[in-house]
């Protein structure tokens, strides 16, 4: 039996989007900037896509560029902003930010000037308006908070956060919704740039888009013609726009229909937690459990891997990587002991039961 609980890293391709990609690429290949009929007629689909987009999530159909996923989209924001504006050099972030944008806070700081200031989260996991209301300062340029921790699955009120800024002159909030998009409402109207990634909602990988209001200039990072709004160059990749907002809207449906589902699973498996397990965080996103066994956890993943259960440790982008798992070490727990358990509606309550006694007799047998 293989079981994979690893979904916040990735997710399985929904098979209505699947199919409607393969149908695509069957007949529309040609360039949506072309002029000629076929070229128009795939650029007026990815057009509609976009308007579609936005209406889910409740901006502007201009206020939506389309990237490669939400590592670009993040760069594109906050580098972006920060070429464009270059009169305030004071910048906010998380110490548990996604690699995309904690590396390019740190690019920023390295070897453009900045000054940076990286939250940490309280107790309970997360960044709060008042922290952020506490660091600004009359040269912040931006403050960029994500919505949901990829590592522990706190979740942030973004909201309340944009609220703080917006009370602020001249500075800009950008939030990395990419972990919530699907699975917890967010309100975006005073947000002025929100980054997502289609493979998280059971999209296509290389597939996602930044949502930038209007009044918000950005310099290209990847220079190139008028795509995007002349602010990503290269041929678009049509196809993939095109079924965004079909990726988008099943996963919002999925969100209702498969709500009972997901809390029952929640609650199964953090029930059936016991010692020696600790559970490290588990009232965050309810798809997301942060646990710590006595048996390291780079073990413990390779003797599940063996029965076929697919977990991880970390963010999966820092996985082959010597990183710090800062989330954690912000919170005081031991990564090397830790890992997490991620799932979604296409897992079964059958597929939980497995994990759970699979993991109490590798640790009743080996730790």
């Amino acid at each position: 039996m293989k079981v994979y609980l690893d979904a916040v890293s990735t997710t399985s391709l929904d098979p209505m989007v699947k199919e409607t990609y393969k149908k695509l690429l069957d007949q529309y290949y040609c360039n949506s900037d072309a002029l000629y009929d076929d070229g128009v007629a795939i650029y007026d689909m990815q057009e509609k896509s976009r308007k579609m987009v936005a209406e889910y999530l409740g901006v502007k159909k201009d206020e939506i560029i389309f990237t490669s996923g939400a590592s670009e989209a993040n760069s594109l924001a906050i580098k972006g902003l920060c070429f464009k504006h270059k009169d305030r050099k004071h910048l906010i972030t998380s110490f548990y930010e996604h690699s995309s944008a904690y590396n390019s806070f740190r690019q920023l700081e390295e070897e453009f000037g900045y000054e940076v200031t990286y939250l940490k989260p309280d107790q309970d996991g997360k960044i709060t308006p008042e922290a952020v209301k506490s660091a600004l300062r009359d040269d912040t340029l931006l403050v960029s908070i994500m919505q949901v921790n990829n590592e522990i699955g706190a979740i942030n009120d973004i909201e309340g956060i944009a609220k703080i800024v917006k009370k602020h002159s001249g500075t800009y909030f950008h939030s990395d919704i990419t972990q919530g998009l699907g699975k917890i409402a967010a309100d975006l109207s005073n947000v002025d740039m929100a980054s997502f990634s289609a493979h998280k909602i059971h999209g296509l990988k290389g597939s996602g888009a930044l949502m930038k209001k209007e009044f918000v200039e950005l310099l290209p990072i990847i220079s190139g013609g008028q795509q995007e709004f002349s602010l990503r160059g290269g041929t678009s990749n049509a196809l993939e726009n095109i079924v965004l907002a079909k990726t988008i809207r099943i996963a919002l449906e999925n969100k209702e229909k498969y709500h009972d589902k997901i809390m029952k699973m929640n609650a199964h498996l953090l029930e059936s937690l016991s010692d020696p397990i600790r559970i490290n965080y588990s009232s965050g996103l309810p798809t997301l459990i942060n646990i710590s066994t006595p048996m390291q956890s780079e073990v413990l993943l390779n003797a599940l891997n063996d029965r076929g259960i697919m977990v991880s440790s970390k963010s999966t982008c820092g996985s082959r990587k010597n990183e710090e798992n800062r989330a954690l070490s912000s919170l005081g727990i031991d990564e090397n002991y830790a890992i997490r358990v991620s799932f979604d509606y296409t897992n079964t309550m059958e597929e939980i039961d497995y994990f759970i006694s699979n993991l109490k007799e590798i640790l009743e047998k080996y730790a």
